[in-house]
């Protein structure tokens, strides 16, 4: 996952919008310059986990902030509500848990309506931030989906922060938001059928909270293109009309790249270097979409539809983080293909004009 650093938050545009990100705190002596390598060393972590309600979130959409002095909320009742509590009322519950060699003690703290709202392992050693998010999530994550299962409820971790207890530096889970839109005027083209079915997978793809769902449906908008560029080539071939033929490639630089993003985005006018690493992984740049499609999204996509979809026993658990974090790697370029398919296979109905409403401006 991308990282960004706190001094970076107030530069806009920044990121992907929409995508998922990691906000770094650095405390710095006067002088001293930031930290090259924001991995971690081997050492002692704190995990914090805030959890929410589905649909109510806790901040604002344009407000990134660090949680130790946040409490979330849940549908799971641990103590009474402030007003009502007694000094021998629970306060908190304990779940301890072994993860690797490690006994890890889980706090689950309240909040004002006696809600749980955060879950805090206040020490575990760890190799790295990565490492530490890891081990607390995979201990913990199993629970929630009990819980979730038995109790009939939501169980939704909205974000996590890590933070060194050596150096005091904090990671943090972020979302950067959409851009906010108006129209730009002019007519609208006439909407086909066709289109239609692709632009409503995309948005089920923009509207859902879901990584795993996310993916799924930016890659069918791939794939089902794939299938309906062979169908309509045969038909044309058949009736001696001119196939098409199109040379899509992963742009291999960052001005390849700005060009694709000019085309799928004719609104956007910057993009940051953040952005732009967080849309291609290294090792796809210059490869054909196919090769790509072949090589990284179908396994991820086989992986999740195995889980969900495919027929028989479940055999993998959507749980790991790791399988969150993979999802989250490819989802902006898996993105980005579907808007650069669309754009070739829909030339008119993808040319609805469109511009931002505060591009380039810092949030409200």
């Amino acid at each position: 996952m991308p990282k960004q650093s706190a001094k970076d938050v107030s530069q806009k545009p920044w990121g992907v919008p929409g995508e998922e990100h990691q906000l770094w705190v650095v405390p710095l002596e006067a002088g001293q310059e930031p930290p090259t390598n924001l991995r971690g060393a081997p050492g002692k972590y704190k995990v914090q986990l805030l959890l929410s309600r589905p649909g109510y979130p806790l901040t604002a959409e344009r407000e990134h902030k660090f949680i130790d002095d946040v409490v979330g909320d849940s549908h799971v009742a641990i103590t009474k509500p402030l007003k009502e509590r007694k000094v021998e009322d629970a306060v908190i519950v304990l779940l301890q848990a072994s993860g690797h060699g490690q006994r890890i003690t889980f706090k689950g703290l309240p909040n004002d309506n006696g809600y749980l709202g955060k879950l805090v392992v206040e020490e575990i050693y760890a190799s790295s931030f990565h490492e530490a998010e890891d081990l607390a999530y995979q201990v913990i994550a199993p629970f929630l989906s009990a819980w979730s299962l038995h109790l009939d409820i939501p169980m939704h971790v909205e974000t996590i922060q890590v933070t060194d207890l050596q150096t005091q530096t904090n990671s943090l889970r972020v979302r950067t938001p959409p851009f906010e839109m108006t129209f730009a005027g002019g007519l609208t083209p006439v909407l086909t059928d066709d289109f239609c079915q692709y632009a409503s997978l995309y948005r089920e793809g923009m509207n859902s909270n879901s990584g795993f769902y996310r993916f799924l449906c930016f890659y069918k908008i791939i794939e089902s293109i794939d299938f309906r560029r062979s169908r309509t080539n045969s038909a044309a071939k058949q009736s001696g009309q001119q196939v098409r033929r199109f040379r899509e490639v992963v742009p291999a630089d960052a001005g390849e790249l700005l060009a694709l993003l000019k085309d799928v985005y004719p609104w956007r006018t910057q993009w940051d270097t953040f952005a732009l690493d967080q849309i291609v992984p290294a090792d796809v740049r210059g490869k054909r979409i196919g090769w790509v499609r072949e090589k990284h999204l179908n396994p991820l996509r086989v992986g999740i539809a195995h889980a969900l979809l495919k027929t028989g026993e479940i055999r993998i658990t959507l749980d790991k983080l790791e399988h969150v974090q993979q999802v989250n790697k490819w989802l902006p370029l898996c993105r980005i293909l579907a808007r650069m398919v669309l754009r070739h296979e829909f030339p008119a109905e993808f040319a609805l004009t469109m511009k931002p409403l505060f591009l380039g401006q810092g949030a409200r």
